[in-house]
């Protein structure tokens, strides 16, 4: 007997013609990532190849939905798990793939069910009723001798021949119980075929192979790629601790689910890439700056509790960095509207996330380029670079919480407002100015493809900058705080407007009301182009920054006033003397 054939059962004539009639299916293959010929096949084995001692373990199941979801793990377990809130997954042999279409799982639930057909093969007699058919077989010869005889048998011989034919029918009994069971079984693999049945199936097996979301991509110092998962990893070595980056072997159970479209070789080059961050952003600190920032979302770590904001008017290569690096970073990077980081608080708590939703396991997050005049949600830039947990939801699901992985880049060619004046906000706000504008003549509309082919020098440059991270931090330079702080004061005009339209004195004789205030902030707003906010949010401003600057709010006669503080004759009136 052939190793392929150990475990077959004996067949008889009327179900052997199954196995040789048996096709391959058709099961799809797997993309396991990009430049990668080899094929992931899924399904059953088929023909003279078929997993015997499987499909003897899948015909001992029952005719149920519970039946068939086992039937569906004992020929996959191994490849798929199923995570409540998202969906399945299946391993293609270097992380598992989300299944968002149904492409990847729902062609092992047809190959599962088609598989049905062929466990008639094993529904067999036991070896008691085996041995009465043999029996039975060796005593139809002499029942038909005993039968020739007719009159002539003697007593003996008609009580022999009476047994034979009792022991005769017995064999036809069981012979027709198999039968009826093969076709039993037979006609149950047409009816699993329904799509109310698959999905059943699948019901019925996801819960022995669930995985909660934030078991998958758990490991914040391993990143995915072609050739393997690459580990940050520290060493200590004479008292120093030293960070090194080691490529390990794809392995199922570090339960991954993204996928870089690169492969790692620490000595792999970009001198066009190289060169063109030198024309962009010529200051060496600045640049790198952004190596150590885009070395950081390489991993899962969140604890700088940042954001960079890429401001720049155009045409000075942000754009291109960002997306190249997206494009570097495929699984692990997504994309939002800027709406989502943008408006007020008031979304409704049982509204759907579907854009927050699709970044568990997401490592770089950008956001598309604000419109003029936009102002930033603050509690949703807060929440999204914390490392707090966030309530995520898909459309039609439950809620299901996450810990961000991600860090946030903003680009745009306006910089939205910001109307807190704390530090709970402006300590998250990283300003990156791009300040080089290329000229006409020197557009390269074919850069994209030539960063493209270095990408893999590109991921060497990343993870060189993610070492250096781990080792020094993000040291931030002075030209990022400079910008940073610029843009808070252009953020706060209720401050800029105490500072350049008013005089704090903190002389209780210099006495102006909320009114007059707001009219000479209305008229500085206008002179400076800001937005003129309305009354009440004014208004609202003011307590904070009279402790701020140092004059008093009181009350005058029942009216409510502010102490220590005078208009600028530009921006009058003046203050009515003789308060007190």
């Amino acid at each position: 007997m052939s190793e392929k054939d150990k475990g077959r059962p004996d067949v008889d004539g009327e179900i052997a013609d199954i196995l040789d009639a048996a096709k391959p299916l058709d099961t799809p293959s797997v993309d396991a990532g990009e430049d990668d010929a080899s094929d992931v096949r899924i399904g059953p084995d088929e023909g003279e190849d078929i997993d015997w001692p499987r499909l003897k373990e899948c015909a001992l199941e029952p005719e149920t939905d519970i039946g068939n979801g086992r039937r569906f793990l004992i020929r996959h377990r191994e490849k798929v798990i199923y995570v409540p809130q998202v969906g399945w997954h299946l391993h293609d042999g270097r992380r598992f793939a989300e299944d968002n279409d149904g492409r990847l799982v729902r062609p092992l639930s047809h190959a599962t069910v088609e598989a049905i057909a062929m466990e008639v093969l094993c529904i067999q007699p036991t070896k008691e009723e085996q041995q009465v058919m043999d029996d039975a077989d060796a005593g139809r010869v002499r029942h038909r001798e005993l039968a020739a005889k007719g009159k002539g048998r003697t007593p003996e011989e008609t009580t022999e021949q009476m047994a034979l034919e009792a022991l005769i029918d017995r064999a036809n009994d069981i012979r027709k119980g198999i039968s009826s069971r093969r076709q039993a079984r037979r006609r149950y693999c047409k009816t699993s075929g329904s799509s109310g049945k698959v999905d059943n199936m699948m019901k019925e097996a996801a819960p022995y192979v669930s995985v909660p979301v934030g078991d998958l991509d758990a490991d914040p110092l391993a990143v995915n790629c072609k050739n393997g998962t690459l580990r940050f990893i520290q060493n200590g070595e004479g008292g120093k601790s030293i960070w090194t980056a080691r490529l390990d072997k794809h392995f199922r159970d570090d339960l991954i689910s993204k996928l870089l479209p690169v492969d790692y070789r620490e000595d792999a080059e970009c001198p066009a890439f190289l060169s063109f961050l030198d024309r962009v952003m010529p200051d060496e600190e600045m640049r790198g700056f952004l190596q150590r920032f885009l070395g950081y979302c390489l991993t899962g770590l969140t604890r700088e509790q940042v954001f960079c904001f890429f401001y720049g008017k155009g045409r000075n290569g942000k754009s291109t960095l960002v997306d190249l690096v997206a494009q570097i970073m495929a699984d692990y990077s997504a994309t939002v509207p800027f709406e989502t980081l943008a408006g007020d608080d008031r979304r409704k708590a049982s509204e759907a996330t579907p854009e927050l939703a699709r970044l568990p396991g997401v490592r770089l997050v950008r956001a598309s380029e604000p419109e003029q005049r936009m102002e930033f949600r603050e509690s949703m830039v807060k929440s999204l670079t914390s490392s707090e947990p966030i309530l995520v939801r898909r459309l039609h699901q439950d809620f299901n919480e996450i810990y961000p992985a991600f860090k946030l880049i903003v680009s745009g060619n306006h910089k939205p407002t910001i109307k807190g004046t704390d530090d709970g906000i402006w300590r998250r706000v990283l300003l990156v100015p791009w300040e080089v504008q290329i000229p006409d003549h020197e557009v390269d509309k074919a850069l994209p493809k030539r960063l493209w082919a270095e990408r893999d020098g590109i991921f060497a440059w990343m993870v060189a900058g993610a070492l250096s991270y781990l080792e020094e931090g993000l040291r931030v330079p002075d030209a990022v705080r400079a910008a940073t702080d610029d843009y808070r004061e252009e953020s706060d005009p209720v401050g800029a407007f105490l500072k350049e339209a008013c005089d704090v004195t903190s002389l209780p004789s210099d006495v102006v009301t909320p009114g007059e205030l707001y009219d000479a902030f209305a008229k500085y707003a206008k002179a400076q182009s800001f937005t003129v906010w309305q009354p009440t949010t004014f208004n609202r401003q003011l307590p904070l920054k009279a402790a701020q600057f140092g004059f008093t709010k009181s009350k005058t006669n029942g009216l409510s006033v502010y102490r220590g503080i005078s208009i600028k004759p530009a921006f009058g009136p003046s203050v009515t003397p003789g308060w007190d």
